[in-house]
Order: structure tokens, then sequence, then C-alpha cells
């Protein structure tokens, strides 16, 4: 049984169990609908088994939360797409934005488990703890999925993919501390 792009469900199943070999494949025929569809998918079961927990789903404002869910995560995803490709410029391995967007569709696929792990945070201290543990080896999965979509994508080392991940933070934690080191500044002087 391969890995094909035609049967959506199977495409998650191989990233959730088998990530490392779907993100190998070089055979895959890259679709954008199929990526869009992923994307789609994995708001719509976040938001919905979210509001199914909570009981905002019966509210009459559920449907335009679960649009606005749909319209920013697609935003995002295809944000996120865009500032990899442009930190690829560094390693001189941009242009395959197409081939970014698919293989970064599959990797937020673990996000479906969050909704039960916040159920389960409703359980007491040590189901909010297991809970706790458990988001976070899911965060660590994640990353691990994006450090394979982008390895596939670009050809690259897995340090170079780790690094490419971690630049931004590196870098927006710099601008934080700038931006307060300024506005702390402003502050003094002004207030003299």
């Amino acid at each position: 049984m391969g890995i094909t792009t035609d049967n959506f469900f199977e495409n998650i199943y191989s990233v959730i169990f088998s990530p490392k070999q779907f993100f190998e494949r070089k055979d895959l025929n890259i679709s954008l609908r199929l990526a869009i569809a992923t994307i789609v998918f994995i708001a719509i079961m976040t938001k919905t088994t979210m509001g199914i927990f909570d009981g905002s789903v019966l509210h009459w404002t559920f449907i335009f939360l679960l649009i606005w869910n749909i319209i920013s995560i697609v935003f995002l995803w295809f944000l996120t797409a865009l500032f990899f490709e442009y930190i690829a410029k560094i390693f001189d391995r941009s242009g395959k934005l197409k081939e970014l967007l698919f293989f970064t569709a599959f990797a937020p696929i673990p996000y479906i488990f969050f909704a039960p792990l916040d159920l389960l945070k409703n359980a007491g201290e040590f189901g909010y703890i297991i809970s706790a543990v458990v988001e976070f080896l899911i965060y660590i999965w994640i990353i691990y999925l994006y450090i394979l979509s982008l390895k596939s994508v670009y050809n690259i080392s897995n340090a170079r993919a780790c690094m490419m991940i971690l630049i931004p933070f590196i870098s927006s934690f710099f601008a934080i501390y700038w931006i307060v080191g300024f506005v702390s500044k402003l502050w003094y002087i002004f207030s003299v």
C-alpha cells in the first residue's frame, strides 16, 4: 500500500503513522487543491471538536467563528510558507513555493489532537498535567514534521532545516528586545 495524493485520508494516515516515508517521497503529484483541502480540514476539525467539547457549537456565532478560523489558518499557512521561502534564499534554495505549500499543509495535522486534550484539562489537576505534557510533545511532533517538509522541499540537512525554523524565533526575540528597550528609553526621556 503506497502513499498517493489521490486518497486524502490515506495521506493524513501516512503523515501521522509514517511521516518520514511520506515526506521523502519524490514521486508525489503536487496538488495545491489537496493542500488547501488539508488545511481546511484541519481548521474544521480543530474548531468543531473544540466547539463540541466546550458547547459553543450550539451557539449561533459558531459558523462565523468557523469561517474566520478557516480563513485565518489558510492565511497563516500561506504566510508561513512565504516566510520559509524567503529564508530559503539564505541557503540559495528558493523557488519551490508550490512544493513547500503542499508539504507544509500536512505538517500541522497533529493539531487535531488538541481538542481532546483540552477536554482532559478539565479532569482535574492530574489530567491537566498529562494534557500539558502531551501538548508539548505534539508541538515537538509538529516541529519535526516541518523539519521533514523543509528537508524534502529544499533538499537540505536536518541542521539547516532546524535553522530555518529557529531563525524566526531568534529574530523575533531580538526584535522584541530592541522594541522594549527603545520604548523604555523613550518613556524615560519623556518622563523626565
